[in-house]
């Protein structure tokens, strides 16, 4: 039986006219299904991992949220399998976020991303996307785990965990366009953060304005932070964007917009496995990792070890 997690605060509170489209094309295809709807913080991570100890031989787990809600799946789902082992229970995206940033690398790129769900396409994507179900239409792809926590998307310290807390504020006025409403408040209180990255043989120790550790390509609604990035290549993506004043912060997020921050000579871009990251001992303590849009708050001196678990996860399409 197909299990299907909603979180009911998603994207303004969309998931529920988006399960009822849903539930009417299970029923249609004679798939049947459970249905749980999230209570709190983490509870998308309990039960996804209940379900795959319980039966991990189930057709499919369906996600109804947005990014942090897959993450929390994704993590509860990465739990209940050993180590090294691919998951055996497929995994179904049906965005009804605010952003739904992993759809749009799952399906090519942000043009196809919203063509496909765009708000006048809802029903018919949820009869496409049933569909894909019932024919088990599956891409496998990557992981990436921080300190052993997975997320689906992107990692990343600094101004943009930053943003993503100002953001939570603004989602409710500003819906999927909450994150560049954000941008100005967070630039306003800007400081840059003190690190020590160890990748590939190396050691970089300096102050950053952001560091992103990219599976997917894009975040905070479409903003393109890693334009190389692949899904399914084995690969994570970091993008590293050196220390800057807060006049010049106001670069970044209109350069990520069209894409031309590859062009400013603060930022690079490393792919590798693995990273760790240390946040230095004059960090603030209000400093927070941010993964997938779920924040984690970090002390000074923490040190964060991401790695890669390439091709682990089957996802439909």
């Amino acid at each position: 039986m197909y299990q299907l997690i909603v979180n009911p605060i998603a994207g303004r509170g969309r998931s529920p006219q988006r399960l009822a489209l849903l539930q009417r094309e299970f029923d249609a295809l004679g798939m049947p299904y459970e249905v749980y709807v999230t209570q709190s913080v983490m509870d998308g991570y309990r039960k996804a991992r209940e379900i795959c100890e319980a039966d991990p031989a189930c057709p499919g787990i369906i996600g109804l949220g947005g990014d942090g809600t897959l993450q929390e799946i994704a993590d509860g789902m990465l739990a209940a399998f050993p180590q090294g082992q691919v998951i055996g229970v497929p995994l179904g995206i049906f965005p009804a976020g605010s952003g739904n940033d992993y759809v749009m690398s799952l399906l090519g790129g942000k043009k196809a991303a919203l063509a496909r769900y765009m708000k006048q396409r809802i029903p018919a994507a949820a009869a496409e996307f049933a569909l894909s179900i019932k024919e088990k239409r599956l891409k496998r792809v990557d992981l990436i785990t921080a300190n052993g926590a997975a997320y689906m998307n992107i990692g990343n310290l600094g101004l943009d965990a930053r943003i993503v807390n100002n953001a939570l504020a603004l989602k409710e006025r500003y819906g999927r366009y909450a994150y560049v409403a954000a941008v100005y408040k967070s630039i306003a209180r800007h400081s840059n953060v003190p690190l020590t990255i160890a990748v590939n043989g190396e050691v970089i120790e300096d102050t950053f304005t952001l560091v992103a550790i990219c599976n997917g390509r894009y975040y905070g609604g479409g903003l393109h932070i890693a334009p190389m990035a692949k899904i399914d290549d084995g690969k994570l993506t970091l993008c590293l964007v050196r220390g800057m004043t807060r006049p010049k912060t106001m670069l970044i997020f209109p350069s990520l917009m069209i894409e031309q921050h590859t062009r400013l000579k603060t930022v690079s871009f490393i792919e590798c496995e693995e990273v760790e990251i240390t946040l230095g001992h004059k960090a603030k303590e209000s400093e927070a990792l941010c993964l997938d849009g779920n924040l984690y708050p970090q002390r000074p001196g923490q040190t964060f070890h991401f790695k890669v678990r390439p091709q682990v996860l089957d996802v439909f399409v």
